[in-house]
């Protein structure tokens, strides 16, 4: 909601959250969708540095969802890296 609502800097904390809780309790597929809004929002704000952040999560994600076998977050993760390449 912080994104869209234009909130960054609030999504940013929310999202560094909640990455550290689902590494935290080894929440794969909440690590993946987490990694992917993170990355999209980080491309929606495109502020220094964001492009880079959101390229490697938006990667984590897909890596994520494609081990894990999560195939929407791996075809959102895919859209979403051509649009940041």
């Amino acid at each position: 909601l912080a994104t869209v609502l234009g909130r960054y800097r609030e999504a940013d904390d929310y999202f560094t959250r909640a990455a550290a809780f689902n590494d935290r309790v080894d929440a794969e597929f909440f690590a993946a969708r987490t990694a992917l809004s993170w990355g999209r929002m980080l491309t929606e704000r495109n502020a220094g540095g964001d492009i880079d952040k959101a390229r490697g999560l938006l990667a984590q994600a897909h890596a994520l969802a494609t081990a894990n076998g999560y195939a929407n977050v791996e075809r959102r993760a895919t859209e979403a890296l051509r649009h940041v390449e």
